[in-house]
């Protein structure tokens, strides 16, 4: 996982305009497709961003829950804490996907209600959830 101080401390001098809000942020999606290693038991990948720098993730076994910062269009995750649940059967590798998915930094783009997350040889398209 890669590690970013100062996750949320953003500010803006004279001149200097506040970064946007990205689009995601207050939403929740799920995966509808995985182009490169598939997510161990079907999924669905799940991410919700509760906050501007706020990213949960669930895959099929523990919730990862953590900071993130967007730069532009790279999203980066602090270290993840998670649940510590045994899931057992084709589950069992969900938790490594997810930490794998997310050890670099991630780009996105969004259209729409699709989000697409490309990591190193895995790209997610998710589409929002509504309650």
């Amino acid at each position: 996982m890669l590690f970013v101080s100062g996750i949320g401390a953003f500010s803006a001098g004279p001149g200097v305009a506040a970064p946007a809000t990205p689009p995601f942020v207050g939403k929740s999606y799920s995966s509808t497709a995985v182009t490169g290693p598939q997510i161990p038991g079907g999924g669905p990948l799940q991410v919700t961003f509760p906050a501007a720098n706020r990213i949960s993730l669930f895959a099929g076994c523990n919730r990862h829950v953590g900071e993130m910062k967007v730069d532009g269009s790279v999203l980066r995750l602090a270290s993840l804490a998670s649940t510590m649940m045994a899931c057992p059967g084709p589950r069992s590798g969900a938790d490594d996907w997810i930490n794998t998915f997310t050890k670099e930094p991630l780009t996105w783009y969004s259209v729409g209600h699709a989000l697409v997350l490309t990591a190193e040889g895995t790209q997610v398209l998710l589409m929002e959830k509504y309650s």
